[in-house]
């Protein structure tokens, strides 16, 4: 059982290692494919699927689908604020943002 969570462990730590590392050495679009490839998600679905079966793992790809508005708008939040008032306040008020509209579409759904 344990184990499995060392997997993910593992993995996560794995794309935000690449990531970093091609991002810091000018390879930004590249960094952003590797970021945004759904490996997560896939071994989240197909966790789900093995503890679960096809049942959850519908409501939770829908669930995604709902909660990328917010996620959309902490990017663009941090796209634009970044270069106007720096890096650590930009993410700071994208958060609050997210947070906020999950919130209320939490609330909503």
């Amino acid at each position: 059982m344990g184990l499995k969570y060392l997997f993910y462990f593992l993995i996560g730590g794995t794309v935000v290692s690449v990531v970093t590392y091609y991002a810091s050495h000018s390879r930004t679009l590249f960094a952003a494919f590797v970021a945004n490839l759904p490996v997560m998600t896939v071994i989240t679905f197909l966790m789900i699927y093995r503890e679960a079966g096809e049942a959850a793992v519908v409501p939770y790809a829908k669930g995604l689908l709902i909660m990328l508005v917010p996620w959309l708008l902490f990017i663009f939040t941090v796209l634009i604020m970044t270069p106007r008032i720096g890096i650590f306040p930009s993410l700071l008020t994208g958060f609050t943002f997210y947070l906020a509209i999950a919130y209320l579409t939490l609330k909503r759904f």
